[in-house]
């Protein structure tokens, strides 16, 4: 009778070890949510101004021709010296003089060129600006040496906000006028021009 029973009890066991068992469903819970993550963001390119007047969080002021901005520093140039900022000791960065304008969301300026013609941001003054507060630093994608940028907006914000992300395109450039970045470094607020390309 205990060998019998012993017998059961394996044949249970083996038997409940080859049954099938349903896979959990999370992993396709998550690919959905990364795709609704996906759709909530809104990709739209800037371009750079060549002139930067920064203005520094000690009080002082520089100017300098803009080379690059990476998520440590900005690098400028003047009279043949180039030069990085650390990030953390800019309060803010205002943009002017010319501006390259790339002929479709698919080109990176790095120079005035046959896809890339140069115009004075003074002729672009009179648009709307549009302000968005508040954006991480990394979400500003800069190709090194390049004057244009992806940016990319979380659909998910205010509905203040959110209009001013609809009306941005990549039918049209987006100039930065002006770029704030508050004191942890990592957001910035930015001022942006809207132009035909």
């Amino acid at each position: 009778m205990k060998r019998l029973l012993s017998v059961l009890l394996l044949s249970t066991v083996v038997t409940v070890s080859n049954m099938a068992v349903a896979t959990p469903s999370l992993s396709s819970f998550l690919v959905s949510q990364e795709n609704k993550q996906e759709n909530l963001n809104k990709k739209i390119q800037v371009a750079f101004p060549d002139f930067v007047v920064v203005s520094l969080k000690s009080g002082n002021m520089t100017t300098g021709n803009f080379i690059d901005l990476n998520q440590r520093s900005l690098i400028i140039s003047f009279k043949g010296y180039t030069t990085g900022i650390p990030l953390n000791e800019i309060q803010s960065i205002e943009f002017k003089d010319k501006v390259l304008i790339p002929a479709n969301e698919t080109i990176i300026c790095q120079q005035r060129n046959s896809q890339c013609r140069q115009v004075s941001l003074t002729q672009n003054q009179a648009q709307k600006q549009t302000i968005l507060e508040d954006i991480p630093l990394i979400n500003l994608s800069l190709f090194q040496g390049a004057k244009t940028a992806l940016l990319t907006l979380n659909e998910q914000l205010e509905d203040e906000v959110n209009e001013s992300i609809d009306e941005l395109s990549n039918e049209r450039i987006n100039i930065i006028n002006s770029l704030e970045i508050n004191e942890s470094g990592e957001l910035i607020t930015l001022t942006l021009i809207p132009t035909e390309r």
